[in-house]
């Protein structure tokens, strides 16, 4: 990652829905453009986060899994 995300989420031990659900909230007060990183290590964001930023017009730049922590990047549409 080249730069710094604008935001982070840390969503680590929850599981679904809440890895989206704070995502959500989170981007309800960001602008277009800006990245955030959202924390997990419920397997599931790897299906639940890309299906949401699609729906909502977010895109989903990486989601990178290093031992139990998946670390997502969003750039809020």
């Amino acid at each position: 990652m080249s730069t710094p995300p604008d935001r982070s989420v840390d969503a680590l031990g929850t599981w679904c829905p809440v890895p989206v659900t704070m995502a959500r909230e989170a981007i309800a007060g960001m602008a277009p453009g800006e990245v955030l990183e959202v924390l997990a290590d419920d397997p599931m964001v790897f299906l639940d986060l890309p299906a949401w930023c699609h729906d909502h017009g977010h895109e989903v730049l990486s989601m990178e899994q290093r031992r139990d922590v998946i670390t997502s990047l969003i750039r809020v549409g």
